[in-house]
């Protein structure tokens, strides 16, 4: 059984501030240990499974995160940036089932503890009038291969909102916010445990889930935070200004869709960097 695991920071248990995933402060290194013991978690409980390839990406801010020395010698990972495919890199119809670590809810997710869709310059995303934040962005990316999303940790309200993409996803909520730089979360040990237990049981499920499939076209809606980032991103040959922060594109499949996305967030960055309007 092949399996691809993309593991995220701000999702792991304990986290709870931005400073912690930020590679320039002082915790960056504790944040680093726990998500790669998160993972370290996740292959075991792969392997117990019945996994015998892994192939995780390091999904957070510069994909520079995990302690590669501490993994099993027999798993590989995918790290730096910017990758092909995102914060799914490496994904293809030739996996059996994609794992989520570490993950959060999206923007504007009511006590979602740090909660966001790739970047804070986006309120909003949306395939097809379905909202979606970077679970449902990588689930879709993984149904466009044919591969169903199993299994997923972090954010309490991530959990939820990845199992409403598809019916039997395990998952393990790490924490849940209890204000804006607050959570109530398990140990990093017990979250460790209890993410082992839920991989093994999720990939005993494979034949049972089925893989989050977007219709083609897609249409995408990215609502943004300020209205200069919509109108940047609105000079992108074939979108279109829905209104004064929301910019819309057709793409024939999840892949292009994601490809523009992807521009988008780069050009809202520079609009960001322009002023506060």
């Amino acid at each position: 059984m092949k399996v691809h695991i993309t593991a995220d920071m701000e999702g792991v248990a304990t986290i709870s501030h931005d400073y912690q995933g930020d590679h320039k402060n002082s915790e960056f290194p504790r944040a680093r240990q726990l998500m790669t013991d998160e993972v370290k978690a996740a292959i075991a409980g792969a392997k117990d499974g019945g996994a015998d390839e892994i192939l995780i990406c390091d999904a957070h801010d510069t994909g520079r995160n995990i302690y590669v020395e501490q993994l099993d010698s027999d798993v590989e990972i995918v790290q730096g940036s910017a990758y092909d495919l995102g914060m799914m890199a490496g994904m293809s119809k030739d996996f059996d089932a994609s794992l989520q670590i570490g993950y959060h809810s999206m923007r504007h997710t009511h006590a979602g503890t740090l909660g966001h869709t790739y970047t804070y310059s986006i309120a909003e995303l949306k395939f097809n009038g379905v909202t979606v934040g970077e679970s449902g962005l990588s689930a879709a990316i993984a149904g466009h291969f044919g591969v169903p999303l199993v299994f997923v940790s972090g954010d309490a309200h991530a959990v939820r909102q990845a199992q409403r993409l598809a019916k039997n996803i395990v998952g393990v909520p790490t924490k849940t916010g209890v204000g804006l730089y607050g959570v109530r979360s398990l140990t990093p040990k017990k979250a460790c445990d209890m993410i082992r237990r839920g991989v093994k049981e999720a990939l005993g499920r494979v034949g049972d889930i089925r893989p989050f499939v977007v219709k083609r076209p897609v249409l995408m809606q990215v609502e943004f935070e300020r209205p200069l980032m919509a109108q940047y991103a609105s000079r992108i040959p074939m979108t279109k200004r829905v209104d004064i922060k929301t910019v819309s594109y057709k793409a024939k499949d999840v892949l292009e869709a994601f490809e523009v996305f992807d521009v988008m967030n780069a050009v809202a960055a520079y609009a960001r960097d322009e002023g506060p309007l």
